[in-house]
């Protein structure tokens, strides 16, 4: 009979994944197992771009230039209003479906004191996100967001998420640079492969003339034809295509589009007014937009899925994760650990360079999420580690899923409910043999071998 239950989750597994039914919770329930602890690691929601409207400009021949956002995300890269908002039915979502397993008291009753913990990068945009998660979690509850707050760490730079930035641990350049060379296959290769989509997101940008292309306020010419930019890699820190080379400019430009598209803001009849809102200027074709992604996460690739730059940006998430997983199987306090022994949903918001990166460290995790090009880590876009029991014998499993809204839902705003849901797409996790189930013991030694121990805040 447990060997009919077993291959019976495989099978339902199989079938949701196979029909695109983005949850199954009740799976989860009838599964024989007993969900202990969740620890997701979320990308913030969607925020405007992180460069000025001036510098991008320089890449654009359309009089509007690109659109100004409307308050607070007209401060280049802070949450939009409306990304906060889908944050919170994300929130609302992840409190219904976690209260049906059984994880989080029902809406009107709070958690324990530390049942729930989270954890920001210091950003507007990461703080601004974790507070939306927690007024969708508690939107129910008289004390405002149950008495949660958002921790975030009082240095400049936090360490835990943005390891790679701190000089901690220098990061192997030598390697990752021989890494990146051998994935691109040389400049000649890039450009064959993503010639197609360089010519849509040049016409799109209207951007051929160079001497045209002057920013207002600095009277020197910039190269505005983005088939002419140079391709230039730099190393100094980790390795990547420099600021403002030809793939670096396609990857800003079109992850811009995406979250113009995500914000809701038009995408035909648009306005002629300077930095008047407009996904692409209305001058997307149609599938445009999704083909042109690829360059984006071409370019994501390529930088945070170097091996040094994995380990090295993953290693503190990592170690927390498992961590926390100790805490609440032996309920003792590990020393280092940011969450509260009690935390059964423990939440870090970040950003999509750790989503990636934690994806490579795991021997390569991929997901395909609708509306989103394969392994594009989208706005609130999370990463959720689940740690189960199994009734009948005892062991302790790790299961992964990324969970996202779609495209269109954050367009639209649609509320998220058990009936109408985001994606929860389950995960195999290649560290541990492409298993599903990945014993508990196999996931924690892997960690502990692959983190680099140099790295972590302890």
């Amino acid at each position: 009979m447990a060997r009919f239950s077993f291959n019976l989750f495989y099978l339902i597994v199989f079938f949701c994944t196979l029909i695109m039914v983005t949850d199954c919770a009740s799976s989860s329930q009838n599964d024989g197992t007993e969900l202990l602890s969740v620890v997701a690691i979320s990308r913030h929601g969607i925020r405007s771009q992180t460069a000025s409207v001036e510098s991008m400009n320089q890449y654009t021949l359309w009089p509007q230039g690109f659109p100004l956002w409307p308050p607070p995300a007209d401060v280049p890269g802070n949450l939009s209003t409306e990304g906060k908002r889908n944050v919170t039915l994300l929130g609302a979502w992840y409190r219904d479906f976690y209260t049906a397993q059984g994880l989080l008291p029902p809406k009107g009753l709070c958690p324990a004191a530390g049942g729930v913990f989270v954890y920001a990068d210091v950003d507007e945009r990461t703080i601004q996100t974790a507070q939306g998660y927690l007024d969708g979690l508690f939107q129910s509850e008289a004390t405002p967001d149950c008495g949660v707050q958002v921790i975030s760490s009082s240095k400049p730079v936090d360490p835990y998420i943005v390891t790679f930035a701190t000089g901690k641990c220098p990061i192997d350049t030598a390697a990752d640079l021989l890494a990146f060379n051998a994935r691109t296959g040389g400049t000649t290769s890039l450009i064959n492969t993503y010639s197609a989509r360089l010519q849509t997101l040049q016409a799109v940008t209207q951007c051929c003339e160079p001497a045209a292309c002057a920013i207002p306020a600095n009277p020197t010419p910039a190269s505005c034809s983005l088939l002419d930019l140079p391709i230039t890699i730099a190393t100094n820190g980790y390795v990547r295509f420099a600021s403002g080379t030809l793939f670096d400019v396609a990857d800003r430009v079109t992850e811009t589009f995406q979250l113009e598209y995500a914000q809701g803001m038009p995408d035909t009849d648009c306005a002629m007014t300077p930095e008047s809102q407009c996904v692409g200027w209305g001058a997307i074709p149609p599938g445009g937009l999704d083909d042109m992604m690829k360059l984006h996460v071409m370019n994501m690739d390529l930088y945070s899925g170097l091996p040094s730059f994995a380990q090295v940006g993953s290693s503190n998430l990592m170690w927390q994760l498992v961590g926390t997983m100790d805490q609440t199987l032996s309920g003792v306090k590990n020393a280092g650990i940011l969450a509260p022994v009690q935390s059964k949903f423990t939440l870090f918001v970040a950003h999509d360079v750790n989503v990636a990166s934690i994806a490579a460290f795991l021997g390569g995790v991929t997901w395909k999420a609708e509306g989103f090009q394969t392994n594009d880590p989208g706005p609130a876009g999370a990463l959720v580690f689940e740690l189960h029991r199994v009734k009948q014998s005892g062991q302790l499993i790790v299961r992964l899923f990324y969970v996202i809204a779609t495209l269109d839902q954050m367009r639209n705003g649609t509320m998220l409910t058990l009936d109408t849901p985001p994606q929860r797409i389950p995960l195999t996790i290649p560290a541990c043999g492409g298993l599903i189930d990945c014993p508990y013991d196999w996931f924690k030694n892997f960690i502990t071998a692959h983190v680099r121990q140099d790295c972590l805040v302890k």
